[in-house]
């Protein structure tokens, strides 16, 4: 896998960043989850996406309730997880912002190279660009693409047979609405199983 050590292709990203992230996770994952960006005071601190900030807390709480995580204590920075976790952007913008269309432009090949090698069953993007990378362009409708998307189940045949099944942000998704996430990945990728 190709990996972006060093890389230079986003000047104000590689100026802020304070570490390039890359995806974390079990290799033969069913579940991939893709986020946007490394947090400030997350990711960009650890190096694994999605822990230590607040959102990251909350999302690790998930992977526990889900059975995707070994671990008791959803702080942990480095979980072993059953699952795979990244982002489309590998470097944290400047103020934490959304990363611009050249900056996913720039990095969209990381991503797809990570759902080759992992090949999962289910991917979880948190919307927006995440929805979009991780569809390529058969995905384009707006419905898709909008906020009554989460927890709503699609069927794409990019790579193999997958499910795309988004997510709102864990910073901005509420408790009843992670309630909903969780109980259609439990139908969809586990049975109702876990």
């Amino acid at each position: 896998m190709q990996l972006a050590e060093g890389c230079s292709r986003c000047p104000a990203l590689a100026a802020n960043r304070r570490r390039i992230v890359h995806g974390y996770g079990a290799a033969d994952a069913r579940v991939l989850f893709v986020g946007e960006a490394p947090g400030y005071k997350g990711a960009d601190l650890t190096g694994v996406p999605f822990t230590r900030d607040r959102s990251g807390v909350r999302f690790q709480r998930m992977l526990i309730a889900l059975g995707l995580s070994v671990e008791t204590d959803p702080r942990v920075e480095h979980p072993r997880l059953a699952c795979f976790v990244t982002n489309v952007v590998r470097c944290n913008p400047p103020g934490n912002r959304a990363p611009s269309r050249e900056e996913v432009a720039n990095c969209l090949s990381y991503l797809w190279q990570e759902l080759a090698l992992v090949q999962p069953t289910s991917s979880c993007p948190s919307a927006g660009w995440q929805l979009r990378s991780c569809s390529s362009n058969c995905w384009a409708s707006q419905h898709l693409l909008s906020a009554r998307a989460h927890a709503q189940v699609f069927s794409t045949l990019i790579a193999k047979p997958r499910i795309l099944l988004p997510m709102r942000h864990p910073s901005r998704i509420s408790n009843a609405e992670m309630a909903r996430f969780i109980a259609a990945l439990r139908l969809e990728c586990f049975g109702a199983s876990r």
